[in-house]
């Protein structure tokens, strides 16, 4: 019972802290989302899920930024970033179900 409580507590830190996103002019914003939102984004990089006109829009502005800052010192987005210029680069790649 006590992990469910402690899961529930890192479940709603996670919808509410913000992915702060840099961008080569100096500006930055903020993306949010709830709990495995980053996740989904990067589901959705591999053509497995279908992705929100928001949802597009977000990974529209990771691919645009140049660092991000995530909660917990997380790496998601850089991940993203690189997948999304191959993929810019290269051509949509198959994929196999």
């Amino acid at each position: 019972m006590k992990f469910e409580k402690r899961l529930r507590a890192l479940e709603a830190r996670m919808i509410t802290n913000p992915v702060v996103l840099y961008f080569a002019d100096g500006s930055t914003r903020a993306i949010c989302g709830q709990g495995d939102f980053l996740l989904r984004l990067l589901k959705g990089v591999f053509g497995r899920a279908d992705l929100s006109p928001s949802q597009a829009a977000q990974l529209d502005l990771i691919r645009q930024s140049v660092y991000a800052q995530e909660p917990g010192g997380g790496r998601m987005t850089e991940l993203m970033r690189c997948f999304l210029d191959a993929r810019e680069q290269s051509g949509p790649a198959p994929v196999s179900s």
